[in-house]
């Protein structure tokens, strides 16, 4: 089983746009909010969507077991879309994975037993991050699947995926629409109708007493996986702690001694059969 990483617990009050619960409730809840949304990034018209997933399961997300989208849709011309809220802050090389990670579990969802390949969707993945991605030069990153000998050829994939970070510089590029979604995002006021759209769609949702009750449920199911794998996390919390103290031993003698990684790593003990995945580590920090 596959666990999602565990949110940070706010109360009520404290949650914003950029918070998970909040993120999905409001944009579930209103669903011009996303059409809106998908036109800013995507700089297109989307006449109407349809959720791919039904309340009850979107509802069941919270409960944190495998993979659920936060909001999976598809619009008029049958292409889909998942558009995720990422809370906590990733490498760019872990985010890159996860979406990664998405893109198959999308697929798998997405074709049927027995189907054709070919029956596969259109697809468009989106991460809003609020914090930098690669190098921080850019503010909207949009990848998909080119030949390296000839840019020019497109793999027919029907696959893109797009990175939304907020902290990223703004290019001329960049859609005007999307710079007060990114001030926004950085928690600054709204400032456009649209952001004000969505701080007024957040209002509304916390007047809602069903759904405060409903969160403080959420709430005290996400601190009994806490509490529930506290020994677990300080064994392996006290693992991981020895590991990164390894690893910053590796990195200092390489710059003090201008050894090599293994050299380093022979030199503080490290066995020959975890020095690949030590390496494989010091290449993505």
């Amino acid at each position: 089983m596959i666990y999602e990483d565990m949110p940070v617990i706010k109360s009520w009050e404290e949650l914003g746009f950029t918070d998970d619960y909040m993120f999905k409730l409001v944009l579930s809840k209103h669903p011009k909010l996303i059409i809106r949304l998908l036109e800013i990034i995507l700089q297109v018209k989307v006449r109407e969507i349809k959720f791919k997933e039904t309340e009850k399961q979107i509802k069941n997300s919270y409960e944190g077991h495998g993979i659920r989208f936060d909001l999976y849709v598809e619009d008029e011309n049958n292409t889909v879309y998942d558009i995720e809220m990422q809370t906590g802050y990733y490498s760019s090389v872990r985010l890159a994975k996860r979406m990664r990670f998405y893109q198959g579990a999308f697929d798998v969802d997405d074709l049927a037993a027995g189907q054709d390949y070919i029956v596969l969707k259109k697809s468009i993945i989106i991460f809003l991050c609020p914090f930098k991605f690669l190098d921080g030069q850019r503010c909207i990153y949009t990848f998909q699947n080119y030949c390296q000998q000839d840019k020019s050829i497109l793999l027919p994939d029907d696959t893109t995926k797009i990175v939304i970070s907020s902290q990223g510089s703004i290019t001329p590029d960049t859609p005007k629409a999307l710079i007060p979604i990114l001030n926004y995002m950085n928690g600054r006021k709204a400032d456009s109708s649209f952001t004000k759209e969505i701080d007024d769609a957040i209002k509304l949702e916390k007047n809602i007493e069903t759904e405060r009750m409903s969160y403080m449920t959420y709430e005290m199911k996400i601190r009994e996986f806490e509490q529930a794998g506290y020994h677990h996390g300080m064994r392996d919390g006290r693992r991981e702690g020895i590991r990164e103290g390894q690893l910053e031993s590796i990195k200092t003698l390489m710059k003090n001694t201008k050894w090599s990684a293994e050299k380093a790593m022979d030199s503080i003990g490290i066995a020959k059969s975890m020095q690949k995945e030590y390496l494989a580590m010091l290449q993505t920090t």
